[in-house]
């Protein structure tokens, strides 16, 4: 599926460049539309404008008539056909979305547009409309009265995230409306989003005239050429620099340190009066000896000793045990000092 819009004078100043960089490959257009109550023309006020950006920026267009129900149909569809003339890319639409009647009297009244459109123009219009309308309104006595639409596209209008179901007597839809809150860049407003149920190739080959020019100008992709290289002589297999040789500094080797002669008190010289030379000794300081950590005792340790020590010397107390005699006799005294007392 490829994605489109549909516009009129809502959407206001629109940049035709931004919108075909954001993807849009087509666009529905208002043109027409007889006024409620009043029987002259209104040609949207965006319609040449709007046009011709589309024209101008490859993206295929069709333009739309809101129709009405108090205007005769085959003055409405002459008018719509005069004011867009030359249909040279999308076929023309019939917006159908209100009605002053319904039933076969609106159906005769729509049958009436769309074939005079196709006459007036040679190429069958699509016909855009919603289940909520087209069911009680146009298949109101019978669905039979509807069979001969199935010759033309439908253009659905169902605002859904879910695929919609079918509207009789069509199997499925064209075009297919989803919402009324897009938002895409070159429009400030919200905007009406649309899916066509095909590509960009199957649009051009069911509803683009033969010759049209009105389709985004796809970009030719540069051939990559392929530059063979020039066969040059083989460069020569680098050489190794050349390795000055070095010789190695010879390693002064320790002598063994040689033994100490005892030293002699120095007798001094004799001749000269110096005196003889006393070796002074270094003082010996002694490391310091660690002391082994004390050990402590924490204080419950302490109270458990001098219990256990007093429980040695305290003379231990006799458990006393009752006597059954003594308590009987207690018993009895009790019991009869009660019975007495009442």
């Amino acid at each position: 599926m490829i994605p489109g819009i549909d516009i009129s004078h809502w959407q206001g100043e629109i940049d035709w460049k931004k919108v075909r960089e954001a993807g849009v490959k087509f666009a529905f257009i208002k043109a027409t539309e007889f006024p409620d109550k009043k029987i002259t023309l209104h040609v949207d006020v965006k319609f040449e404008i709007n046009r011709q950006g589309a024209v101008d920026n490859g993206i295929p267009w069709g333009a739309y008539h809101f129709f009405r129900t108090h205007i005769d149909p085959i003055h409405q569809a002459e008018a719509f056909c005069d004011t867009v003339g030359e249909v040279n890319s999308l076929p023309l639409v019939l917006d159908l979305e209100v009605a002053g009647c319904k039933g076969s009297k609106l159906v005769r009244k729509v049958k009436s547009f769309v074939e005079t459109v196709h006459t007036l123009t040679g190429r069958k219009p699509l016909i855009y409309t919603s289940g909520g309308f087209w069911r009680p309104y146009m298949t109101y006595e019978r669905l039979s009265d509807v069979d001969w639409a199935a010759e033309y596209p439908l253009w659905m209008a169902r605002y859904t995230s879910q695929w919609p179901a079918p509207i009789y007597p069509w199997g499925a839809w064209d075009f297919w409306q989803y919402s009324d809150r897009g938002r895409i860049p070159g429009i400030k407003a919200s905007v009406d989003l649309n899916w066509f149920a095909g590509s960009l190739d199957d649009l051009r080959e069911r509803f683009l005239p033969q010759g049209s020019v009105e389709t985004q100008p796809e970009e030719e992709e540069e051939p990559i050429v392929v530059t063979p290289p020039t066969p040059t002589e083989p460069a020569p297999a680098p050489q190794p620099d050349p390795v000055e040789e070095v010789e190695p500094e010879p390693v002064p080797v320790e002598e063994p340190p040689v033994a100490s002669e005892p030293v002699q008190n120095d007798p001094g010289d004799a001749n000269t009066g110096t005196p003889p030379t006393v070796p002074v000794e270094e003082p010996h300081v002694e490391a310091p000896v660690e002391e082994p950590p004390k050990e402590t005792s924490s204080l419950s340790d302490n109270i458990g000793c001098l219990l256990s020590i007093l429980q040695l010397f305290l003379p231990k107390k006799e458990e006393k045990k009752a006597d059954p005699k003594q308590s009987r006799e207690w018993i009895d005294e009790v019991v009869y000092r009660d019975k007495k007392r009442r």
